[in-house]
């Protein structure tokens, strides 16, 4: 098996804001899965889907990856308090992909926990935006599961781990919205399963065998 090459396009929630590189989602997937698999992080702080679909089309596409992590959508909220743009920008993006022989995997994104900060305070009213954002993954599920588009469904890994660690979702994030360490290690997790199960991959052993899949 060639080593797959996989580009993650996002914003700051796929960056990684205001967390240490090796804090990551996309830095601790990729430890998980290497050698056999290579991601890449572009996400970019504060960017909207239709930069996103832009910089798909400059940066990541004529790179060929084997598959393309797309999370993106917060940002046309939070500026325009709308997802119309997002509504149309991610399906051109998973079709970009798909015309190109990768495989698009559309993030299903954690709920959002308002938790106000001074300087978030113009953007617009923080409870409705959750209300939009919610509305959103929604229909992010709908439109996947009627397109037959593969999905990274991190809302629903982290209900679970929620569940599992009997803790209060506010402790996966700094702010309600953005993730601290365990918040991306729970997300990591996540991708990491769904790559394993989409190509197959089985998980290394300590002494770097691979194990026997249960």
């Amino acid at each position: 098996m060639k080593q797959l090459h996989i580009a993650c396009l996002g914003d700051s929630l796929t960056y990684g804001y205001e967390v240490r590189r090796e804090e990551t989602w996309v830095f601790l997937a990729e430890r998980e899965l290497a050698p056999k698999v290579m991601l890449h992080n572009h996400g970019l702080n504060g960017d909207t889907t239709t930069g996103m679909l832009k910089r798909l089309h400059a940066d990541i596409l004529p790179s060929r990856p084997d598959a393309v992590v797309l999370m993106g959508g917060v940002n046309d909220i939070a500026y325009d308090g709308s997802t119309s743009p997002a509504r149309v920008n991610i399906p051109a993006m998973a079709r970009s992909v798909a015309e190109q022989g990768a495989i698009p995997l559309i993030c299903i994104p954690p709920p959002y926990i308002p938790s106000p900060r001074e300087e978030w305070g113009s953007l617009n009213n923080l409870i409705k935006t959750a209300a939009e954002y919610n509305r959103y993954a929604d229909w992010l599920r709908d439109f996947c599961a009627s397109s037959s588009y593969r999905t990274v469904d991190f809302r629903a890994c982290f209900e679970a781990r929620v569940k599992q660690d009997k803790a209060t979702p506010d402790s996966y994030f700094f702010d309600g919205l953005h993730f601290n360490a365990k918040g991306h290690q729970v997300l990591a997790a996540c991708l990491v399963e769904t790559v394993r199960l989409l190509w197959g991959i089985e998980k290394q052993a300590a002494g770097g065998e691979n194990e026997q899949r249960i």
